[in-house]
């Protein structure tokens, strides 16, 4: 069995190293490690033409423009290795990551799919909050039965990867659909606890919001999961309608207002920003808390508003290429619009 490492990257010059070192030290080596670039410009290639010099197995692919599931086609595409590992540039891999993740393709499971795990790897106190808040796992702990991995860390056989229909590209986010694609599919499924990655979480609100906007946005693109983003957007024109009630009829209705406003953000934070700041052992954490699940809120609302926009003006490309991509009858075509 052959394994290739595919991942994917723009602009990562302050922490592709990160990957590339941690490869070194796998105590099973990769036949392969392709990376995709989308269009670097901040110097991420030379690091990595750095590193293909010292090792002929990391092969540099150069896409630019290309989004993130038709980076990681690409990368598919360029390797003959029978299994695929999936990382996302910038994580730190544990030393057997690859050996973990790969190993229920040797044994008597004969798997075809391997969710891996992750931990987060903070450098502030925003930081722990921010991945504490929101990587799987951080604060309860994961069910084998439904958790749908991330990129950062999985596996799949090839073939696998073509009978599904490859990665949907005409999503800004793969990595939600093609989980819901294999799962929809019953092949032979198996999470790996200790295949485990290292991610750093967003260390700014700026950024944190960009990010939770960008996974609203597939959300609306596609309506999958979206029953947060809807949640949200009920809220928030309740407190909308309470607010224009209090500019035209009355301002007593601020009341209202900030009552509305207390209870969603505080009160429905409350319970979690309380747990967090005891896992922290930081009271500072729960202030924190509150501040970067509304930010995350309104983030994801956006993003969910702007997607769904796009969704009723190009139908064609979100709404029929999904429906195309998860048709069963389907399985082998490409979700290329």
């Amino acid at each position: 069995m052959r394994v290739a490492i595919v991942t994917t990257v723009l602009n990562e010059a302050h922490n592709a190293r990160v990957l590339l070192e941690s490869l070194k030290h796998q105590t099973r080596t990769p036949d392969e490690t392709i990376i995709v670039d989308g269009g670097s410009t901040d110097g991420t290639l030379d690091i990595i033409r750095e590193f293909t010099k010292r090792d002929p197995t990391i092969k540099l692919v150069e896409k630019p423009g290309a989004n993130i599931g038709q980076g990681r086609n690409a990368g598919i595409e360029n390797t003959t290795c029978d299994v695929i590992a999936s990382t996302d540039t910038g994580c730190r891999l544990n030393p057997d990551w690859l050996e973990q993740i790969t190993a229920p393709f040797d044994d008597e499971r004969n798997a075809e799919f391997v969710a891996g795990f992750y931990r987060i790897d903070p450098h502030t106190l925003l930081e722990r909050v921010v991945g504490t808040a929101t990587m799987r796992g951080a604060l309860d702990p994961v069910n084998p039965e439904t958790f749908n991995p991330s990129c950062r860390s999985m596996a799949f056989t090839k073939n696998l990867w073509h009978r599904a229909g490859k990665y949907p590209d005409f999503l800004a986010i793969d990595d939600t659909l093609f989980d819901h694609k294999i799962r929809q599919m019953n092949v032979r499924w198996v999470f790996a606890q200790n295949a485990v990655v290292h991610w750093r979480p967003r260390g700014s609100f700026k950024s944190l919001y960009k990010q939770f906007r960008f996974y609203g946005s597939s959300a609306g693109h596609t309506q999958l999961y979206a029953d947060g983003s809807r949640y949200n957007l009920r809220n928030t024109i309740v407190i909308l309608c309470s607010l224009i009630a209090a500019i035209a009829i009355h301002p007593a209705a601020l009341l209202a207002t900030t009552a509305l406003l207390t209870y969603f953000h505080i009160h429905g934070y409350h319970n979690k920003a309380r747990r967090i700041a005891k896992k922290l052992s930081n009271r500072r954490a729960y202030p924190l808390a509150i501040a970067v699940n509304t930010v995350i809120t309104y983030a994801d609302l956006v993003g969910y508003l702007e997607g769904t926009i796009q969704r009723w003006s190009d139908p064609k490309r979100y709404r029929d290429s999904l429906i195309n991509y998860l048709d069963p009858d389907t399985p082998q075509t490409s979700a290329t619009t």
